[in-house]
């Protein structure tokens, strides 16, 4: 888990023309450490020295329309005062607390041959943030996949976006960035992608918005670890509040059909009174959709206020390799269990496992035979065992095998056979 980082000092705070500032944190310690508006009239950047996790100081921004930017720039030709080596630093970890209606970063700038980091192949570079948020939250930004980002740039930006106008005194707060070499690896259970939410993957992953209620990072509340996913309704819920993962888990190996699904999570609400949750797979099988989308749904129990877990049980009808998660808070009209204006629910640790049904072996065209498989090995009896084949038709050999699916060829006198298997 990835718990609450420490604030670093930024040990140089000027520079001369002509000479690269070292530095690759700014803390805002003390002042805005030259960052500003960076262009347009959207903006209204000043230094809040009374904020960030500390309340040792951090950057306001203030927007007047949908596009509101930051930034650190270079008005002298020649001149590198950001000290951010895009070459080296592909990462960026940004601590922040977002009270407007925003739900996008776009990042910008300059790199080190003069040319715009974002009009590149992969078009403009933008993040998904939580909005409405009354709390700061740490989230990574991978900057590695995009070509123009290098060198030593002479201006960076971040853009905060869309969903204009904001409540009166509502601002941005940037309390730290760090441009880095690294990050923390990416977390996963099965096709769950940072189950726990305190992954440097952030909530970037999820999609799915709407105008009743906000998601977002949380470190106010979490089942374990420091951060949870959490949905504050502003208004009653009028359907179901889908969240939708980008991440597509692919397997090396085909599942077969009847293939049992199990998630689980831990669910927490700021209300006595249970509310009702569904689980949801999109399946793939050779990159093409399968024909069913299993889905459970589940009603909470707790009504203490406390965190529960929560099982949901799929089975796919269909043969997959390829396995995306949904999750939904429900609505049915009239339902007691809907959500409403005030409420809040928590997500946090969720996992999953998936289990190959038992197969038959009895259905073998040389009588007597049977397959055994388990703990990494295939043994046949009541006839001769010829080859083992993946999937893929690849042969392999009876021990020390993977889970995955096996085709076993055997034969008995002038009798063949090939009998599907799972381990």
């Amino acid at each position: 888990m990835i718990k609450k980082l420490l604030k670093k000092t930024i040990i140089v705070m000027s520079v001369f023309f002509g000479t690269q500032l070292q530095a690759q944190t700014f803390d805002f310690d003390i002042d805005l450490q030259n960052w500003a508006v960076s262009w347009g009239g959207n903006s209204e950047v000043t230094y809040a020295g009374t904020e960030g996790v500390s309340g040792d100081g951090a950057l306001k921004l203030e927007r007047s329309g949908a596009n509101s930017n930051f930034g650190i720039k270079n008005n002298v030709a020649g001149t590198v005062v950001t000290g951010i080596d895009a070459t080296v630093k592909k990462f960026i970890r940004i601590r922040y607390k977002n009270e407007t209606n925003g739900t996008q970063i776009r990042i910008g700038g300059t790199n080190g041959d003069d040319s715009a980091i974002k009009t590149n192949a992969n078009g403009d570079i933008n993040f998904s943030i939580g909005a409405n948020s009354d709390e700061y939250v740490t989230s990574y930004i991978d900057m590695s996949s995009y070509t123009l980002w290098k060198g030593d740039l002479t201006n960076f930006y971040m853009m905060v976006r869309q969903n204009e106008p904001d409540t009166a005194g509502d601002a941005f707060y940037l309390d730290e960035i760090e441009f880095l070499t690294s990050m923390p690896a990416i977390t996963y259970s099965e096709f769950v992608k940072n189950p726990s939410f305190d992954g440097p993957s952030g909530d970037t992953h999820l999609s799915g918005n709407k105008g009743y209620a906000t998601r977002g990072i949380t470190s106010t509340e979490a089942h374990d670890g420091g951060q949870s996913l959490r949905f504050a309704f502003t208004s009653d819920a009028t359907d179901p509040f889908w969240t939708f993962s980008s991440y597509e888990k692919v397997y090396g190996t085909q599942y077969p059909a009847n293939t049992d699904i199990q998630v689980k999570m831990w669910v927490k609400t700021n209300r006595a009174t249970p509310i009702s949750l569904s689980a949801r797979v999109s399946l793939t099988d050779g990159s093409v959709d399968t024909a069913t989308k299993p889905i459970a749904t589940v009603t909470t129990t707790n009504t203490a206020m406390e965190w529960e877990e929560i099982t949901f049980n799929l089975t796919c009808p269909d043969a997959f390799d390829g396995v995306k998660f949904w999750f939904a808070l429900n609505y049915t009209d009239g339902d007691a269990a809907n959500l409403l204006n005030g409420d809040i629910v928590y997500i946090d640790e969720m996992s999953a496992t998936l289990t190959t049904p038992s197969l038959s072996t009895s259905n073998s065209k040389i009588e007597g035979a049977s397959v055994k498989a388990e703990n990494g090995s295939i043994s046949v009896s009541g006839a001769n065992l010829e080859a083992v084949y993946s999937v893929a038709g690849q042969q392999v050999g009876v021990k020390g095998l993977s889970s995955g699916i096996y085709i076993v060829k055997m034969s008995k006198g002038n009798k063949q056979d090939a009998v599907k298997v799972a381990l």
